[in-house]
Parts: structure tokens; C-alpha cells; sequence
């Protein structure tokens, strides 16, 4: 099944490591920031309607943890990269 996407899935991620540090930041940010917001007004509306501890606590500490785990692969990744010569 993802052998198609693999080959895919490198030439996007070594097109985003061949840009700068500034604009890999630049990228990164804004999705960090939207998937953030997106968690903030969702559960602010959850609480609104009186359901948010019921819905939203299992399904945003799933998916924050999965973002979490990737960011930090991510980081350590890149980090390992940048200290090669």
C-alpha cells in the first residue's frame, strides 16, 4: 500500500531539507500554529455546547500526541542533519 507514497513522501522531504534553516521555520510554523488553533477554538466551541471533556479530550490527546511524536522524530532528524558536514 505505501510503496507508492514512500517515493513520493522522500522527494517531498528532501525538497524541504534542501531549503534554508529560515525557511524551513517558515513553513513549519504556520501549520504548527493553525493545527494549534484549530485545537483552541474547536475545544473552546465544545465547551460552549457542554461536551468538551466527553469529545474532545480523547480525540485531541490522541491526536497531539501523534503531532508531538512526529514533531520531535522531525527535530531529531533535522538536527542530526545539520550536524553532518
Amino acid at each position: 500500500m505505501f510503496q507508492r507514497i514512500r517515493p513520493v513522501m522522500a522527494a517531498i522531504w528532501h525538497s524541504y531539507r534542501r531549503q534554508s534553516g529560515f525557511v524551513q521555520l517558515l513553513l513549519i510554523v504556520p501549520m504548527a500554529s493553525a493545527f494549534l488553533l484549530t485545537v483552541l477554538v474547536g475545544n473552546m466551541g465544545l465547551a460552549l455546547m457542554g461536551t468538551a471533556v466527553a469529545l474532545s479530550a480523547p480525540v485531541v490527546g490522541w491526536l497531539a500526541g501523534i503531532f508531538a511524536l512526529i514533531l520531535g522524530k522531525a527535530s531529531l532528524i533535522i538536527a542530526r542533519d545539520r550536524r553532518r558536514p
